[in-house]
């Protein structure tokens, strides 16, 4: 294969699963699950510690962004929003509607921030080699946090014969099923699945931690050996102790730190992405 038709195919990948999973690995969901409570997420709800219920702010967030070397065998490298995706994807499956917004750049409720990563084993290493992923931490108002776990949490169970959808770019995808996997011990409650592509041989691992109101997410892929697929626990331990840490911080920082930019804000607002009933 070429070095452009590869360099497509990566793309795709990355942006199809939303690769951005979240925070979607459990702490670790690998190719058939991964260590943790039962299949359908931890929940403690109404019992979220009280100093994490605090709303970070977008110059806050950058303060929870991994950095090169904090997961030693990952590469992690700043991403951007439509680094998950462009737009906001249509499904034909209402029902199934949660799974698809996440696979996009446009999240519903809409988040007040989010900074998105991206990891990766290192070139010619043996462990991990061929993963792609994405981190996405997102801070919410209120419940939404809460709410848009929920909803993920209705729409892997409902939709588990899967569903069709079309990408932010108008491409035409289909998910053959959605396989709800065992979640990490992590936050106040996680979940995570496994969604069956299709057109891709390679199957893309989501795992999604809510610390309060922040939800950490995860999407993994592996176009070199789909059977290796994973979602590190190490990697989503380390990502979810740097939110708590900022979270319970009785001074949190105010200004973004100076190695990074703000972090994305202002995901709110636009419109629906086209979805057909």
């Amino acid at each position: 294969m070429g070095a452009g038709r590869r360099g497509k195919v990566r793309t795709r990948a990355l942006a199809a699963v939303a690769v951005t999973v979240v925070v979607l690995g459990c702490a670790a969901g690998c190719g058939g699950g991964g260590p943790g409570a039962g299949g359908g997420g931890r929940n403690v709800e109404g019992k979220d510690e009280p100093g994490l219920l605090k709303v970070l702010g977008a110059a806050q967030l950058g303060h929870v962004e991994l950095g090169t070397g904090e997961v030693p065998g990952l590469v992690i490298e700043k991403g951007s929003a439509v680094t998950a995706g462009h737009g906001r994807p249509g499904t034909d499956r209402r029902a199934c509607r949660p799974l698809v917004v996440a696979m996009g750049s446009l999240p519903q409720p809409a988040p007040v921030a989010s900074v998105v990563n991206t990891f990766a084993g290192p070139t010619g290493a043996r462990d991990f080699q061929g993963l792609l992923g994405t981190i996405r931490v997102s801070s919410y108002e209120g419940d939404d946090a809460r709410t848009t776990l929920r909803e993920l949490r209705a729409a892997a169970a409902e939709c588990e014969d899967g569903f069709g959808m079309t990408t932010g770019e108008g491409e035409p995808q289909r998910f053959e099923a959605v396989r709800v996997l065992p979640p990490p011990e992590l936050g106040d409650e996680a979940m995570a699945y496994r969604l069956v592509n299709a057109a891709e041989e390679a199957p893309s691992l989501v795992t999604v931690v809510r610390t309060g109101t922040t939800l950490s997410m995860f999407f993994a892929t592996n176009l070199a050996d789909p059977g290796r697929v994973e979602i590190p626990e190490r990697l989503v331990a380390a990502q979810v102790a740097k939110v708590e840490r900022l979270a319970r911080a009785e001074r949190p920082p105010t200004e973004p730190p100076p190695h990074a930019g703000l972090a994305e804000g202002g995901e709110a607002g636009d419109s629906d992405g086209g979805e057909e009933e």
